[in-house]
Protein backbone atom coordinates (compact mmCIF):
# COMPACT_ATOMS: atom_id res chain seq x y z
CA UNK A 1 0.00 0.00 0.00
CA UNK A 2 1.52 3.07 -0.49
CA UNK A 3 1.84 5.41 2.57
CA UNK A 4 -0.58 10.28 1.06
CA UNK A 5 -22.57 38.01 -11.10
CA UNK A 6 -21.57 39.70 -12.68
CA UNK A 7 -24.29 41.57 -12.36
CA UNK A 8 -27.00 41.45 -9.74
CA UNK A 9 -29.77 40.46 -12.37
CA UNK A 10 -27.76 37.89 -14.05
CA UNK A 11 -27.44 36.54 -10.00
CA UNK A 12 -30.89 36.36 -9.45
CA UNK A 13 -31.44 34.98 -13.06
CA UNK A 14 -29.15 32.32 -12.21
CA UNK A 15 -30.24 31.56 -9.13
CA UNK A 16 -33.93 30.97 -9.88
CA UNK A 17 -32.76 28.45 -13.00
CA UNK A 18 -30.72 27.12 -9.83
CA UNK A 19 -33.54 26.54 -7.83
CA UNK A 20 -35.91 25.13 -10.89
CA UNK A 21 -33.06 22.35 -11.80
CA UNK A 22 -32.88 21.45 -8.08
CA UNK A 23 -36.68 21.21 -7.99
CA UNK A 24 -37.12 18.81 -11.41
CA UNK A 25 -33.64 17.04 -10.16
CA UNK A 26 -35.33 16.62 -6.81
CA UNK A 27 -38.63 15.68 -8.49
CA UNK A 28 -37.16 13.09 -11.08
CA UNK A 29 -35.55 11.45 -8.12
CA UNK A 30 -38.73 11.05 -5.87
CA UNK A 31 -40.71 10.14 -9.03
CA UNK A 32 -38.63 7.38 -10.35
CA UNK A 33 -38.31 3.97 -8.40
CA UNK A 34 -34.44 3.45 -7.82
CA UNK A 35 -32.00 2.52 -8.77
CA UNK A 36 -32.72 4.41 -12.06
CA UNK A 37 -30.44 2.33 -14.44
CA UNK A 38 -31.81 -0.53 -15.70
CA UNK A 39 -29.64 -4.13 -15.85
CA UNK A 40 -28.65 -5.30 -18.85
CA UNK A 41 -30.51 -7.85 -21.28
CA UNK A 42 -31.60 -10.62 -20.65
CA UNK A 43 -29.51 -14.37 -21.45
CA UNK A 44 -32.35 -15.16 -23.96
CA UNK A 45 -32.24 -11.72 -25.52
CA UNK A 46 -28.29 -12.34 -26.85
CA UNK A 47 -28.53 -15.91 -27.45
CA UNK A 48 -27.98 -18.22 -24.63
CA UNK A 49 -30.48 -19.67 -21.98
CA UNK A 50 -30.90 -19.20 -18.49
CA UNK A 51 -29.50 -21.73 -16.87
CA UNK A 52 -26.85 -22.37 -19.08
CA UNK A 53 -23.25 -23.84 -17.79
CA UNK A 54 -20.32 -22.71 -18.83
CA UNK A 55 -16.97 -24.71 -18.88
CA UNK A 56 -13.98 -25.20 -20.38
CA UNK A 57 -15.33 -26.85 -22.90
CA UNK A 58 -17.98 -23.93 -24.10
CA UNK A 59 -15.85 -21.02 -22.84
CA UNK A 60 -15.16 -19.68 -26.10
CA UNK A 61 -18.80 -19.09 -27.22
CA UNK A 62 -19.39 -16.57 -24.25
CA UNK A 63 -16.16 -15.02 -24.13
CA UNK A 64 -17.60 -11.43 -25.12
CA UNK A 65 -19.19 -11.47 -22.26
CA UNK A 66 -17.14 -12.93 -19.76
CA UNK A 67 -14.28 -10.56 -18.12
CA UNK A 68 -10.56 -11.98 -18.31
CA UNK A 69 -10.28 -13.49 -14.64
CA UNK A 70 -13.26 -15.06 -15.37
CA UNK A 71 -12.44 -17.04 -18.69
CA UNK A 72 -9.45 -17.98 -16.72
CA UNK A 73 -11.08 -19.20 -13.78
CA UNK A 74 -13.12 -21.24 -16.26
CA UNK A 75 -10.72 -22.51 -18.20
CA UNK A 76 -8.93 -23.98 -14.78
CA UNK A 77 -12.26 -25.99 -13.80
CA UNK A 78 -14.16 -22.90 -12.37
CA UNK A 79 -18.11 -23.46 -13.51
CA UNK A 80 -20.42 -20.33 -14.50
CA UNK A 81 -24.69 -21.07 -14.35
CA UNK A 82 -26.20 -18.37 -15.52
CA UNK A 83 -29.02 -17.09 -13.56
CA UNK A 84 -31.75 -14.68 -14.74
CA UNK A 85 -31.29 -10.95 -14.61
CA UNK A 86 -32.86 -9.11 -12.03
CA UNK A 87 -33.54 -6.04 -11.00
CA UNK A 88 -31.79 -5.08 -7.52
CA UNK A 89 -33.54 -3.02 -5.27
CA UNK A 90 -31.47 -0.91 -2.85
CA UNK A 91 -32.01 -1.12 0.81
CA UNK A 92 -34.87 1.45 1.99
CA UNK A 93 -32.39 3.17 3.95
CA UNK A 94 -30.17 3.60 1.75
CA UNK A 95 -32.87 4.74 -1.16
CA UNK A 96 -34.30 7.23 1.72
CA UNK A 97 -30.70 8.89 2.11
CA UNK A 98 -30.61 9.39 -2.12
CA UNK A 99 -34.10 11.12 -1.88
CA UNK A 100 -33.79 13.17 0.85
CA UNK A 101 -29.79 14.51 -0.07
CA UNK A 102 -28.76 13.65 -3.53
CA UNK A 103 -30.39 16.89 -4.73
CA UNK A 104 -28.09 19.01 -2.84
CA UNK A 105 -24.97 17.06 -4.01
CA UNK A 106 -22.23 18.80 -6.25
CA UNK A 107 -18.93 18.72 -7.39
CA UNK A 108 -16.52 21.66 -6.94
CA UNK A 109 -14.22 23.09 -9.13
CA UNK A 110 -11.46 20.64 -7.90
CA UNK A 111 -14.27 17.75 -9.17
CA UNK A 112 -14.71 16.98 -4.92
CA UNK A 113 -17.63 16.62 -3.84
CA UNK A 114 -19.45 18.74 -2.00
CA UNK A 115 -22.27 18.70 0.15
CA UNK A 116 -22.73 14.77 0.41
CA UNK A 117 -24.78 13.51 3.25
CA UNK A 118 -25.59 10.06 2.50
CA UNK A 119 -26.99 7.53 -0.16
CA UNK A 120 -26.50 7.53 -3.93
CA UNK A 121 -24.28 10.97 -4.65
CA UNK A 122 -25.47 11.27 -8.41
CA UNK A 123 -28.50 8.37 -9.15
CA UNK A 124 -28.78 9.87 -12.33
CA UNK A 125 -25.68 9.78 -14.67
CA UNK A 126 -25.52 10.44 -17.94
CA UNK A 127 -22.84 9.40 -20.30
CA UNK A 128 -22.08 12.14 -22.62
CA UNK A 129 -21.98 14.06 -19.14
CA UNK A 130 -18.00 15.19 -19.00
CA UNK A 131 -17.72 14.76 -15.35
CA UNK A 132 -19.59 11.38 -15.99
CA UNK A 133 -16.55 9.53 -15.26
CA UNK A 134 -15.95 11.04 -11.49
CA UNK A 135 -19.47 10.85 -10.71
CA UNK A 136 -19.63 7.34 -11.36
CA UNK A 137 -16.64 6.66 -9.20
CA UNK A 138 -18.03 8.59 -6.09
CA UNK A 139 -21.19 6.47 -6.64
CA UNK A 140 -18.61 3.20 -6.45
CA UNK A 141 -17.05 4.82 -3.38
CA UNK A 142 -20.51 5.64 -1.60
CA UNK A 143 -22.66 2.79 -2.99
CA UNK A 144 -25.01 1.05 -1.41
CA UNK A 145 -23.16 -1.86 -0.97
CA UNK A 146 -21.13 -0.20 1.77
CA UNK A 147 -22.00 -1.07 5.32
CA UNK A 148 -21.84 0.77 7.96
CA UNK A 149 -20.27 -1.58 10.37
CA UNK A 150 -18.37 -4.83 9.66
CA UNK A 151 -16.38 -7.60 11.20
CA UNK A 152 -14.72 -10.08 8.98
CA UNK A 153 -12.63 -13.16 10.18
CA UNK A 154 -9.89 -13.79 8.80
CA UNK A 155 -9.63 -10.88 6.50
CA UNK A 156 -6.99 -12.23 3.82
CA UNK A 157 -5.83 -12.60 0.05
CA UNK A 158 -4.28 -16.11 -0.63
CA UNK A 159 -2.09 -17.31 -3.35
CA UNK A 160 -2.82 -20.79 -5.28
CA UNK A 161 -0.39 -22.32 -7.83
CA UNK A 162 -1.23 -24.91 -10.36
CA UNK A 163 -0.85 -28.52 -8.79
CA UNK A 164 1.73 -29.99 -11.69
CA UNK A 165 0.83 -33.57 -10.80
CA UNK A 166 -2.98 -32.70 -11.13
CA UNK A 167 -4.13 -29.46 -13.85
CA UNK A 168 -7.63 -29.58 -12.12
CA UNK A 169 -6.41 -29.00 -8.85
CA UNK A 170 -4.03 -26.25 -6.83
CA UNK A 171 -2.25 -26.32 -3.75
CA UNK A 172 -1.87 -23.30 -1.42
CA UNK A 173 1.59 -21.00 -1.87
CA UNK A 174 0.86 -19.86 1.61
CA UNK A 175 4.53 -17.99 1.52
CA UNK A 176 2.63 -15.58 -0.43
CA UNK A 177 -0.42 -15.05 1.72
CA UNK A 178 -1.16 -12.04 3.43
CA UNK A 179 -4.02 -11.50 5.80
CA UNK A 180 -5.22 -10.68 9.74
CA UNK A 181 -7.14 -12.59 11.81
CA UNK A 182 -9.79 -10.27 12.73
CA UNK A 183 -10.90 -7.29 10.56
CA UNK A 184 -12.92 -4.33 11.85
CA UNK A 185 -14.74 -1.51 10.10
CA UNK A 186 -16.70 0.96 11.80
CA UNK A 187 -18.62 4.21 9.30
CA UNK A 188 -18.60 7.38 11.01
CA UNK A 189 -20.41 9.29 8.22
CA UNK A 190 -22.69 8.38 5.43
CA UNK A 191 -24.74 5.91 7.35
CA UNK A 192 -27.78 4.59 6.34
CA UNK A 193 -28.58 1.10 7.81
CA UNK A 194 -28.05 1.38 11.55
CA UNK A 195 -28.71 4.30 14.30
CA UNK A 196 -26.99 6.87 14.90
CA UNK A 197 -27.47 7.89 10.95
CA UNK A 198 -26.67 9.94 8.89
CA UNK A 199 -23.50 10.53 11.19
CA UNK A 200 -22.28 8.95 14.79
CA UNK A 201 -22.61 12.19 16.93
CA UNK A 202 -21.47 15.43 15.90
CA UNK A 203 -18.12 13.72 14.60
CA UNK A 204 -16.12 16.76 15.42
CA UNK A 205 -12.63 15.44 13.47
CA UNK A 206 -14.58 14.35 10.59
CA UNK A 207 -13.97 10.96 10.17
CA UNK A 208 -15.52 9.07 7.49
CA UNK A 209 -14.69 5.61 8.63
CA UNK A 210 -11.80 3.80 10.76
CA UNK A 211 -10.61 0.08 10.19
CA UNK A 212 -8.67 -2.08 12.47
CA UNK A 213 -6.73 -5.29 11.99
CA UNK A 214 -5.43 -7.11 14.69
CA UNK A 215 -2.89 -9.88 14.33
CA UNK A 216 -1.40 -9.14 10.40
CA UNK A 217 1.01 -11.35 8.98
CA UNK A 218 2.62 -10.91 5.47
CA UNK A 219 4.80 -13.09 3.92
CA UNK A 220 7.61 -13.29 3.75
CA UNK A 221 8.23 -11.00 7.24
CA UNK A 222 9.70 -7.77 6.91
CA UNK A 223 11.88 -6.42 9.58
CA UNK A 224 9.72 -3.60 11.30
CA UNK A 225 6.12 -4.37 10.14
CA UNK A 226 3.20 -3.67 12.16
CA UNK A 227 1.15 -6.83 13.89
CA UNK A 228 -1.79 -4.89 14.06
CA UNK A 229 -3.22 -1.56 12.96
CA UNK A 230 -6.14 0.81 12.71
CA UNK A 231 -6.92 3.04 9.56
CA UNK A 232 -8.25 5.84 9.66
CA UNK A 233 -10.07 7.59 6.42
CA UNK A 234 -11.27 11.31 7.14
CA UNK A 235 -14.17 13.38 5.32
CA UNK A 236 -11.54 16.13 3.89
CA UNK A 237 -10.85 15.31 0.23
CA UNK A 238 -7.11 16.94 0.82
CA UNK A 239 -6.64 15.31 4.33
CA UNK A 240 -4.17 12.05 3.92
CA UNK A 241 -5.59 8.45 5.45
CA UNK A 242 -3.34 7.84 8.49
CA UNK A 243 -2.31 4.74 9.96
CA UNK A 244 -1.41 3.24 13.48
CA UNK A 245 0.70 0.34 13.38
CA UNK A 246 1.79 -1.37 16.78
CA UNK A 247 5.32 -2.81 15.90
CA UNK A 248 6.03 -6.03 17.06
CA UNK A 249 9.76 -5.14 17.37
CA UNK A 250 10.11 -1.57 19.53
CA UNK A 251 6.89 -2.67 20.91
CA UNK A 252 5.35 1.06 20.01
CA UNK A 253 2.74 2.47 18.15
CA UNK A 254 3.61 5.02 14.81
CA UNK A 255 1.76 7.02 12.87
CA UNK A 256 1.99 6.95 9.17
CA UNK A 257 0.15 8.99 6.53
CA UNK A 258 -0.58 7.07 3.73
CA UNK A 259 -2.26 7.78 0.15
CA UNK A 260 -4.99 5.66 -0.20
CA UNK A 261 -3.48 4.46 -3.71
CA UNK A 262 -4.04 1.21 -3.81
CA UNK A 263 -3.72 -0.51 -6.55
CA UNK A 264 -0.60 1.20 -7.28
CA UNK A 265 2.80 0.65 -8.23
CA UNK A 266 4.20 -0.49 -4.92
CA UNK A 267 1.21 -3.28 -4.57
CA UNK A 268 -1.26 -4.48 -7.61
CA UNK A 269 -2.80 -7.23 -5.58
CA UNK A 270 -3.36 -4.87 -2.54
CA UNK A 271 -6.81 -4.07 -3.88
CA UNK A 272 -8.03 -7.57 -2.85
CA UNK A 273 -8.72 -7.10 0.82
CA UNK A 274 -9.48 -3.38 0.50
CA UNK A 275 -11.98 -3.32 -2.30
CA UNK A 276 -14.44 -4.97 -0.05
CA UNK A 277 -15.60 -2.08 1.90
CA UNK A 278 -12.26 0.18 2.61
CA UNK A 279 -12.37 1.96 -0.94
CA UNK A 280 -9.37 3.79 -2.20
CA UNK A 281 -9.65 7.59 -1.44
CA UNK A 282 -11.19 8.83 -4.74
CA UNK A 283 -9.25 11.96 -4.84
CA UNK A 284 -6.12 10.79 -5.12
CA UNK A 285 -7.20 9.34 -8.73
CA UNK A 286 -7.64 10.83 -11.86
CA UNK A 287 -10.77 9.61 -13.56
CA UNK A 288 -11.76 9.03 -17.56
CA UNK A 289 -14.87 7.14 -19.37
CA UNK A 290 -14.50 4.81 -21.40
CA UNK A 291 -17.77 3.42 -22.46
CA UNK A 292 -19.90 0.44 -21.00
CA UNK A 293 -20.43 -3.46 -21.35
CA UNK A 294 -22.84 -5.84 -20.91
CA UNK A 295 -20.88 -8.34 -19.01
CA UNK A 296 -21.53 -11.96 -16.70
CA UNK A 297 -21.26 -11.13 -12.74
CA UNK A 298 -21.80 -12.70 -9.73
CA UNK A 299 -24.09 -10.72 -7.56
CA UNK A 300 -25.75 -13.52 -5.81
CA UNK A 301 -22.89 -16.11 -4.65
CA UNK A 302 -24.31 -19.52 -3.63
CA UNK A 303 -21.38 -20.03 -1.02
CA UNK A 304 -19.65 -17.69 1.37
CA UNK A 305 -16.76 -17.62 1.19
CA UNK A 306 -16.97 -18.44 -2.77
CA UNK A 307 -14.90 -19.03 -5.69
CA UNK A 308 -12.69 -22.41 -4.05
CA UNK A 309 -13.04 -25.36 -2.02
CA UNK A 310 -11.05 -27.97 -0.68
CA UNK A 311 -10.31 -31.09 -2.53
CA UNK A 312 -8.48 -34.33 -2.03
CA UNK A 313 -4.39 -32.95 -1.54
CA UNK A 314 -5.50 -29.44 -2.74
CA UNK A 315 -8.24 -27.39 -3.71
CA UNK A 316 -10.37 -26.70 -6.86
CA UNK A 317 -12.34 -23.61 -8.70
CA UNK A 318 -15.87 -24.12 -7.92
CA UNK A 319 -19.36 -23.13 -9.58
CA UNK A 320 -21.34 -19.87 -8.77
CA UNK A 321 -24.39 -18.26 -10.60
CA UNK A 322 -23.64 -15.31 -12.72
CA UNK A 323 -26.03 -12.74 -14.29
CA UNK A 324 -26.00 -10.47 -16.76
CA UNK A 325 -25.28 -6.88 -16.41
CA UNK A 326 -25.08 -3.20 -17.87
CA UNK A 327 -22.04 -1.62 -16.65
CA UNK A 328 -19.91 1.69 -17.02
CA UNK A 329 -16.50 1.02 -17.94
CA UNK A 330 -13.87 3.74 -16.33
CA UNK A 331 -9.93 4.08 -16.00
CA UNK A 332 -8.44 5.42 -12.15
CA UNK A 333 -4.93 6.83 -12.72
CA UNK A 334 -2.54 8.06 -9.53
CA UNK A 335 -2.65 11.29 -9.17
CA UNK A 336 0.97 12.07 -8.80
CA UNK A 337 2.22 8.65 -10.10
CA UNK A 338 3.51 7.18 -13.01
CA UNK A 339 1.30 7.68 -15.56
CA UNK A 340 1.52 4.31 -16.37
CA UNK A 341 0.00 2.55 -13.68
CA UNK A 342 -3.65 2.27 -14.56
CA UNK A 343 -6.74 0.37 -13.52
CA UNK A 344 -9.71 -0.25 -15.74
CA UNK A 345 -12.85 -1.13 -13.72
CA UNK A 346 -16.13 -2.38 -14.56
CA UNK A 347 -19.03 -0.62 -12.63
CA UNK A 348 -22.56 -1.71 -12.06
CA UNK A 349 -25.22 0.51 -13.51
CA UNK A 350 -27.63 -0.28 -11.21
CA UNK A 351 -25.59 -0.77 -7.93
CA UNK A 352 -22.53 0.59 -8.35
CA UNK A 353 -20.36 -2.37 -7.55
CA UNK A 354 -17.44 -3.11 -8.95
CA UNK A 355 -18.17 -6.43 -11.87
CA UNK A 356 -14.18 -6.70 -12.61
CA UNK A 357 -11.10 -5.08 -13.19
CA UNK A 358 -7.63 -5.08 -15.20
CA UNK A 359 -4.60 -3.77 -14.03
CA UNK A 360 -1.99 -2.43 -16.28
CA UNK A 361 1.69 -1.31 -15.90
CA UNK A 362 4.13 0.56 -18.45
CA UNK A 363 1.07 -0.29 -20.94
CA UNK A 364 1.32 -3.41 -20.58
CA UNK A 365 -1.81 -5.48 -18.34
CA UNK A 366 -0.09 -7.34 -15.38
CA UNK A 367 -3.62 -8.65 -13.62
CA UNK A 368 -7.15 -9.07 -13.62
CA UNK A 369 -9.47 -9.58 -11.07
CA UNK A 370 -13.40 -10.67 -10.61
CA UNK A 371 -15.34 -10.48 -6.78
CA UNK A 372 -18.22 -12.40 -6.33
CA UNK A 373 -21.07 -10.68 -3.99
CA UNK A 374 -24.02 -11.92 -2.35
CA UNK A 375 -27.30 -10.59 -1.36
CA UNK A 376 -29.05 -10.72 1.68
CA UNK A 377 -32.57 -8.86 2.96
CA UNK A 378 -32.36 -5.70 4.40
CA UNK A 379 -34.08 -5.41 7.54
CA UNK A 380 -36.27 -2.10 6.10
CA UNK A 381 -36.33 -3.86 2.65
CA UNK A 382 -34.73 -3.99 -0.26
CA UNK A 383 -30.91 -5.74 -0.10
CA UNK A 384 -27.36 -5.68 1.28
CA UNK A 385 -24.66 -6.33 -0.42
CA UNK A 386 -21.49 -8.38 0.88
CA UNK A 387 -18.68 -9.51 -0.68
CA UNK A 388 -18.31 -13.42 -0.65
CA UNK A 389 -15.15 -13.86 -2.52
CA UNK A 390 -13.07 -12.47 -5.71
CA UNK A 391 -10.46 -14.15 -8.39
CA UNK A 392 -7.23 -11.99 -8.90
CA UNK A 393 -5.19 -13.63 -12.15
CA UNK A 394 -1.54 -12.32 -12.72
CA UNK A 395 -1.08 -11.86 -16.51
CA UNK A 396 0.49 -14.58 -18.51
CA UNK A 397 0.52 -16.72 -14.92
CA UNK A 398 -1.07 -20.23 -14.38
CA UNK A 399 -1.70 -19.27 -10.25
CA UNK A 400 -4.06 -17.18 -8.89
CA UNK A 401 -5.58 -15.06 -5.93
CA UNK A 402 -8.73 -15.48 -4.03
CA UNK A 403 -10.34 -13.67 -1.20
CA UNK A 404 -11.04 -15.37 1.98
CA UNK A 405 -10.23 -18.92 1.17
CA UNK A 406 -12.93 -21.66 2.89
CA UNK A 407 -11.72 -21.94 6.92
CA UNK A 408 -12.77 -23.36 10.15
CA UNK A 409 -14.60 -20.47 11.98
CA UNK A 410 -14.41 -17.79 8.88
CA UNK A 411 -17.18 -15.18 9.58
CA UNK A 412 -18.66 -12.20 8.11
CA UNK A 413 -21.02 -9.86 9.89
CA UNK A 414 -22.29 -6.95 8.26
CA UNK A 415 -24.37 -3.86 10.06
CA UNK A 416 -24.37 -5.38 13.60
CA UNK A 417 -24.39 -2.10 15.14
CA UNK A 418 -22.02 -3.91 17.92
CA UNK A 419 -18.94 -2.22 17.02
CA UNK A 420 -17.48 0.72 19.28
CA UNK A 421 -16.26 3.53 18.84
CA UNK A 422 -13.39 3.06 21.42
CA UNK A 423 -12.65 -0.12 19.69
CA UNK A 424 -10.49 2.08 17.22
CA UNK A 425 -8.54 3.49 20.34
CA UNK A 426 -4.62 3.41 18.86
CA UNK A 427 -3.68 3.18 22.12
CA UNK A 428 -5.83 -0.32 22.41
CA UNK A 429 -2.64 -2.00 19.94
CA UNK A 430 -0.18 -1.99 23.07
CA UNK A 431 -0.28 -5.47 24.23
Amino acid sequence: MGRKTTAALFGILLAICQARAHAQTSAQILATPLPAHPAAASAQSVGFETGTVITSVNAATFAQYLPEAARFAVMHGFKIVVAPSRRLEWSAGYKRATEKYSPQVRLDTQDHLTNYVAGMPFPLVEITDPKAAIKIAYNWHMGPFMPDDFVLSPWSSNAYARDPSNPSQFVSKGDADFACANFTFLRFAHRTEVAPRPTIGANALGFEWKARCDDWTTMPEEPGSEGAGIWVRYLDPKSPDEFYGFNEMSRRVRRIDVSGQYPGSACRRCHQPYWAYALPKTEVYSYRFLGTATLLACLSAADEPAGVAPAQGGFRLTQEPFELRHAYIIEMRPQGGNPDQRTVIYIDSEVYVWLAAEFYSGGVESASAIPMWRMRPAPEGGNLFDLAGSIYVPAGKQNFRTLVPPSPGWKQEINTGQISESSFNPSLLQR
